[in-house]
């Protein structure tokens, strides 16, 4: 029983940190969590002096921060035992486009656990080890009535007319960091942006697609499945614009 965020560090300062600690305080709130206290600036000093600790001052790192319910007992969610732990890493060298095929199981629109990001993440690690066996980067999903949700570790985004297009947060895909500051960036820069439900016609229309995630930002997918998308200037306004934010700084 826990939740967890991970974050890109640039330079030794974590990138939208108020963001990930909106999410994860939304998480436990949605767990019934209310005895665990989140301090902003004491875990930005905490990350800032772990990733100098690490050697990762310099360049791009992944953070991960983690809370658990701890040793309390098995019939009280909320019983004040909670831990926590961070970890400081390298981030490798990022590819710049990504193959994806479609999983073979859907995700519960009804689960519980419906776009929390929680400890229980075996289905994302198997559905990305089956896609890397099938010569895939990621998998796509699809929820139980047979509607775009998300990939198993990024969200999704289409490009078809001119706009883009990404599933609504009732699909039950996770309200992403990126997802949601790549809206933010679209309508800065006047680009028509929709949440909307998404069918597999849709993504057979669609001219171009990409996958956000904290710590690749936008990656254009090159292909799907046999299909293949070529460059498309909405994308790489898109990437552009990240860039941008990432270099600044946000918060």
């Amino acid at each position: 029983m826990s939740v967890f965020e991970t974050l890109l560090a640039v330079d030794g300062e974590p990138r939208l940190l108020r963001a990930h600690l909106d999410r994860l305080r939304g998480g436990l709130d949605r767990l019934a969590v209310s005895r665990v206290e989140l301090s902003g600036t004491g875990l930005r000093r905490a990350m800032v002096g772990l990733l100098e600790k690490n050697g990762l001052s310099c360049g791009m790192a992944r953070i991960r921060l983690a809370v658990s319910l701890g040793a309390g007992p098995l019939n009280l969610i909320d019983s004040g035992a909670a831990w926590a732990w961070m970890t400081a890493t390298p981030v490798d060298e990022l590819p710049e486009t990504v193959r994806v095929t479609t999983a073979p199981w859907r995700r519960d629109r009804e689960s519980v656990l419906r776009g929390l990001k929680v400890g229980n993440y075996a289905e994302h690690l198997i559905a990305m080890d089956m896609a890397r066996r099938e010569g895939f980067g990621e998998m796509l999903f699809f929820n139980n009535d047979d509607e775009l949700c998300e990939a198993a570790m990024a969200n999704v985004f289409l490009i078809r007319s001119g706009s883009l297009l990404t599933p609504g947060l009732d699909s039950g895909c996770l309200a992403g960091i990126t997802r949601g500051l790549v809206i933010r960036l679209a309508a800065a820069h006047a680009i028509p942006c929709r949440e909307k439900t998404l069918k597999r016609s849709d993504v057979t229309k669609a001219e171009g697609m990409f996958l956000t995630s904290s710590i690749r930002g936008p990656v254009r997918v090159s292909a799907y499945g046999t299909r293949h998308f070529e460059e498309n200037p909405l994308f790489d306004a898109v990437r552009a614009g990240w860039l941008e934010e990432m270099a600044r700084g946000v918060d």
